[in-house]
C-alpha cells in the first residue's frame, strides 16, 4: 500500500478532528466527529489524508480508487467486532435461537458466506440480531450499524428504539423482542414531519430501567415514525432548490424571483441525478457495482418525495454535491466561496457533509467506501470547478469500458 503521501508520524486523530470541526456543530455532533476519527485506524485514515493533502486529477483518482484503496468488506467489519471469539459458532447458535424457522443449515451457509467475504446480510433485522449475538454494547452496536449500513439506530422507530434500550441494559434479543411486542403499535395515519429525533434522544439517553422506558415510549408514541424526518427536510430543501433555482436565489438575496417553470421530479432527476451513468453498463468491477447500487431513478426520487420510502444516504450525498450544500432551510451559514483554496473548500464541505449526516443519524463518510471516497475526492475543488463536475469526471473513468478490466 502506498503510504508516501502522509506518514504514520503525521497522523493524529484528535488533531484531525479538531481541524475539521466547525463552530456550527453541536457538542453531540462534535463528539460524533471526534469519535469517527478516533475509531479509524491509521490504514483507514491514510486514505482520507491522501485526499485532503493531495491535488489529484480524475485519472490519478481513478488509479488510486482502482489499485490503492482496499474497500471495506462486511467480513472485515464483522471480525473487528468479534473480539477473538469463535464468530461462526457464536453467530450460528444465536441466529438459530432467534429465527429457528430459517433452518440451521440455511443459517450456517449464510454465516460462512459472511465470514468468508462472499456475501453480506441484506436485511436490517439481521444486522440488529448480530448486535445481540455478539453481545455488543449500545455504543458498539451503533458503530457496527453505521459501518455495515447507511445509518445507526433510528431512535424514532419503535423497534429500533427498543433494541437500543435493550442493549443498554443487557437484554437478550428474545427479551428485547418480547418487550417490543408488549408495547402499543404506531398509530395509523401520516406521521408528523415536524418531529425530529434529537429532543427525543436527549430524553431517551438518560433512561436506565424498563419502567422508565415504557413510560417514555407511551408518552412519546405520537412522535414516533419509520421515516427519517431530518433527512426528508434536507432532501426537500435540496430538491426545491434544483427544481426552481430562480425562486431559491431570489429568496437568498431578498429580491423578486424571475418567472420560470418549475421542473418536475422526473425532469430534475434526468437533469441532475442521471450523471450519464450508462443504464446497461456492465458491473464487472467492484467500484461500478458499489456506485450503481441503489443509484436513484425518477421512480425512487418520487417515492422519497411522497414519503412512500425513506430518503437514502446516497441520494442526500448526491444532492449535496449538486447544490454544494446551499439550499433553503438548511442550517449552514451561507458563504460565497469562489476564492476558497482547494484545501479550504475540502474542509468546508467535509464539515457540512458530516453535520448533515450526523443530523440525519447516518454514517459519516468512510474513506474506504468506494462511493464515499469518490465524494470526498470531489469536494477538493478550486474556483473553476464544481463538486458535481469533479464527481462526473471520475464517474466517466469508472464507467469507461476501456477501464473495465481494472
Amino acid at each position: 500500500m502506498d503510504h508516501t503521501c502522509i506518514s504514520q508520524n503525521e497522523y493524529n486523530p484528535h488533531t484531525l478532528a479538531d481541524s475539521y470541526t466547525v463552530s456550527t456543530a453541536s457538542p453531540a455532533q462534535e463528539h460524533d466527529l471526534l469519535r469517527a476519527f478516533s475509531s479509524n485506524n491509521f490504514d483507514e485514515s491514510i486514505h482520507y489524508c491522501n485526499i485532503a493533502k493531495r491535488n489529484m486529477t480524475a485519472d490519478e483518482a481513478f488509479e488510486y480508487l482502482s489499485h490503492k484503496l482496499p474497500p471495506r468488506r462486511f467480513s472485515e467489519t464483522l471480525s473487528e467486532f468479534t473480539n477473538g471469539i469463535d464468530a461462526e459458532a457464536v453467530i450460528n447458535s444465536a441466529l438459530s435461537e432467534y429465527a429457528p424457522e430459517l433452518g440451521r443449515e440455511s443459517i450456517s451457509r449464510k454465516v460462512r458466506g459472511w465470514i468468508s467475504g462472499k456475501n453480506e446480510p441484506r436485511e436490517r433485522e439481521t444486522l440488529l440480531r448480530l448486535c445481540f449475538a455478539l453481545k455488543l454494547s449500545e455504543d458498539d452496536a451503533q458503530d457496527f450499524l453505521c459501518r455495515t449500513s447507511d445509518c445507526g439506530f433510528h431512535y424514532r422507530d419503535p423497534r429500533e428504539l427498543t433494541y437500543s434500550f435493550a442493549l443498554r441494559v443487557g437484554m437478550s434479543y428474545p427479551e428485547a423482542l418480547e418487550l417490543y411486542k408488549s408495547l402499543p403499535p404506531l398509530p395509523d395515519g401520516v406521521q408528523d414531519e415536524t418531529v425530529y429525533t434529537e429532543p427525543l434522544y436527549n430524553e431517551f439517553y438518560n433512561i436506565r430501567t424498563a419502567a422508565e422506558f415504557i413510560s417514555f415510549y407511551r408518552k412519546n408514541l405520537a412522535k414516533f415514525g419509520l421515516l427519517h424526518n431530518t433527512a426528508y427536510m434536507y432532501f426537500k430543501s435540496f430538491t426545491d432548490c434544483l427544481r426552481d433555482p430562480d425562486s431559491w436565489l431570489a429568496d437568498l438575496l431578498g429580491s423578486d424571483a424571475a418567472q420560470s417553470r418549475k421542473l418536475s421530479l422526473e425532469e430534475m432527476t434526468a437533469e441532475y441525478l442521471r450523471m450519464d451513468i450508462p443504464a446497461n453498463a456492465p458491473c464487472g468491477t467492484y467500484a461500478r457495482k458499489t456506485i450503481k447500487k441503489y443509484w436513484p431513478s425518477a421512480t425512487s426520487i418520487k417515492n422519497m418525495h411522497s414519503r412512500r420510502t425513506d430518503v437514502t444516504r446516497k441520494v442526500l450525498m448526491l444532492l449535496y454535491m449538486i447544490t454544494e450544500g446551499i439550499a433553503p432551510n438548511v442550517n449552514y451559514d451561507f458563504v460565497f466561496e469562489n476564492n476558497l483554496s482547494p484545501e479550504d473548500s475540502f474542509k468546508e464541505h467535509y464539515n457540512r457533509i458530516c453535520i448533515m449526516l450526523t443530523d440525519c443519524g447516518m454514517a459519516l463518510p468512510d474513506p474506504r467506501n468506494v462511493f464515499d471516497w469518490a465524494v470526498l475526492y470531489s469536494l477538493k475543488k478550486d474556483s473553476h470547478d464544481s463538486i458535481d463536475s469533479r464527481f462526473k469526471e471520475l464517474l466517466d473513468r469508472i464507467f469507461d469500458d476501456r477501464n473495465e478490466a481494472d
